[in-house]
């Protein structure tokens, strides 16, 4: 006598969304040499998954001259200009806790 044996396989797929950064602001700019500016980074996450849908974004700012110091969110910072004036950088890179990634870059004047 044979035996019939049934087999189902279900399959999930699950695609994670890389974070977009909507907009990087810098208040002030122009900023006088030695001075402080206030950065904010506005960045969102279109998972529509149920597993992913309310995954938290990490925040993390990085300039080449001056001092950075993070908020209490990391998405606001505190920007303390170089003496010298010129042109200067200062980028934000957002991740979701899948590794998608976006950074986004605002220059500012410092005069």
């Amino acid at each position: 006598m044979p035996i019939l044996m049934a087999l189902t396989i279900t399959a999930n797929c699950i695609r994670n969304y890389e974070p977009v950064i909507n907009s990087i602001s810098a208040d002030p700019n122009p900023v006088s040499p030695g001075g402080i500016v206030n950065l904010t980074c506005s960045a969102s996450d279109d998972d529509n998954s149920s597993i992913n849908k309310n995954e938290s974004l990490s925040y993390e700012w990085h300039a080449a001259v001056g001092e950075i110091i993070v908020g209490e969110t990391s998405n606001i910072a505190t920007w303390t200009s170089p003496t010298e004036p010129g042109l200067y950088s200062i980028s934000c890179s957002v991740t979701d806790k899948n590794y998608g990634l976006d950074i986004g870059t605002i220059e500012i004047i410092v005069e």
